[in-house]
């Protein structure tokens, strides 16, 4: 991943001549991702360039550690907020990871700063396509496929997501362009087999989806087209064949379930054709209740804002704890209820939620300051410092993080680090008089 920032690092020492820097791009380029790490953590002290962070985020991506350069990607964006590659960074490991909400942000925060970004629009574009908003996929692909003219792919995704939007006529064309650049363009020829069925043309979808199949022999998709083809065509016994062999090669749709059901009873297998029914009714319920069950979490969230307000913060935690039950991967969800846990002093439990959330979203800093707070009250104070200098890491203005650092510092004795760290909070936030008062207390202590 991340193959168009490569050639930067070599940019990068040849202007600025570091040592460590010219030796971790050295490493790599040769691959040596752990020793790159090492060179771009000195550079870094060396010199506190917003680049460098960059840099170490690249490789730290390439080593596999995906929350470290979600980190480092972040801590760079925040340095240099006018950084396109930090947060088209972002928008990669948060995509790779599957978490499509945090990377649909990084990809926008980018297009802001540069609005033809084509590595931006690609990247929100694909995501908007796995969401099926297909109107913004449109909108986004559109406007790469103006700066990536001879592209197939991109034409080839931009048909998808206008067929998707139900704008059938300008799919075909864009199918169509796609193809006369690769005639042999999987996708495209996907896309237009698609739109034969959707035309009732079956003869001409199956001598498509035909020649797809031999060219992407283990995609499950071509084989559940043709297998619907072939039973619009009185076909069952190949339409059956090619339904069996969508779901030998991963497909669970119910729609599969439903055209095998289909062929089936056109071949007279009755006891088959109601297990495959048995199938698709179980699965359409299931993909019914998950999209019910979106809507109702969304509902909990806004009636624990409103519980918290009227200072139910047990009754809101309730409605929470219901809410990460429907929606188990919403990283705000856990950090709201680890919130709550937090203020009810269930410390074991804000903790595990807020190791959830940083699990999901590591470069988020108010998921690590809650972390820290909570070791910090539970007296875990080497945990509780980790997580607050992470934090500090990633949000270097936030006053609340210096102020809970130095009192970690006032805990385990560390006088001298506590009036450094409350001398960073009052500067950041002069006028909350709590860090005032740690402040003239650490310096009172240093002086005994």
């Amino acid at each position: 991943m991340l193959p168009r920032f490569a050639a930067l690092c070599c940019i990068a020492s040849l202007v600025w001549g570091q040592k460590a820097l010219q030796d971790g791009e050295r490493a790599f380029q040769a691959g040596n991702y752990a020793e790159a790490i090492r060179q771009f953590q000195s550079a870094h002290q060396q010199s506190p360039r917003c680049d460098i962070l960059f840099f170490l985020g690249m490789a730290q991506y390439r080593m596999k550690d995906v929350p470290a350069a979600l980190i480092s990607f972040q801590s760079a964006a925040q340095c240099d907020p006018k950084m396109v590659f930090a947060y088209l960074g972002l928008g990669d490991a948060y995509a790779e990871r599957g978490n499509d909400e945090e990377a649909a942000a990084a990809y926008s925060r980018a297009l802001k700063l540069d609005a033809r970004n084509p590595d931006a629009l690609r990247g929100v574009g694909h995501v908007y396509l796995r969401e099926k908003q297909f109107e913004k996929a449109v909108e986004s692909l559109g406007a790469l496929a103006k700066l990536e003219p001879g592209n197939a792919q991109v034409h080839a995704d931009l048909g998808a997501a206008m067929f998707g939007a139900g704008d059938q006529d300008s799919a075909e064309v864009q199918f169509q362009t796609a193809l006369r650049t690769n005639a042999n363009y999987p996708a495209a020829l996907l896309g237009l087999a698609n739109i034969d069925l959707r035309k009732g043309q079956e003869e001409q979808a199956i001598a498509v989806l035909q020649k797809l199949v031999k060219l992407v022999p283990k995609a499950y998709e071509p084989h559940y087209l043709l297998g619907t083809a072939y039973n619009r065509h009185g076909q069952y016994g190949e339409a059956m064949a090619e339904l069996q062999k969508s779901l030998e090669l991963g497909g669970n749709e119910s729609e599969i379930y439903y055209h095998l059901a289909r062929a089936y009873g056109g071949l007279g297998r009755a006891d088959e054709r109601r297990e495959a029914l048995a199938k698709f009714g179980e699965l359409t319920k299931k993909s019914k209740a998950d999209a019910a069950g979106q809507r109702e979490a969304a509902k909990l969230v806004e009636q624990s804002k409103a519980l918290v307000d009227a200072g139910d913060v047990a009754g809101a935690a309730l409605k929470l704890e219901t809410a990460r039950e429907l929606r188990p991967a919403d990283a705000t969800i856990l950090f709201r209820l680890g919130s709550l846990s937090y203020d009810m002093r269930r410390y074991d439990q804000a903790r595990d939620y807020a190791q959830e959330a940083i699990s999901l979203a590591p470069s988020e800093w108010v998921y690590h300051y809650l972390l820290g707070s909570v070791d910090k009250d539970a007296k875990r104070y080497e945990e509780a410092r980790k997580s607050l200098e992470a934090a500090a890491v990633l949000k270097p203005t936030a006053a609340e993080v210096q102020n809970a650092l130095g009192q970690v510092a006032v805990a385990v004795g560390n006088s001298k680090g506590a009036v450094v760290y409350f001398e960073r909070a009052v500067q950041l936030d002069p006028k909350q008089p709590a860090y005032q008062q740690n402040l003239k207390a650490a310096r009172a202590a240093l002086r005994q």
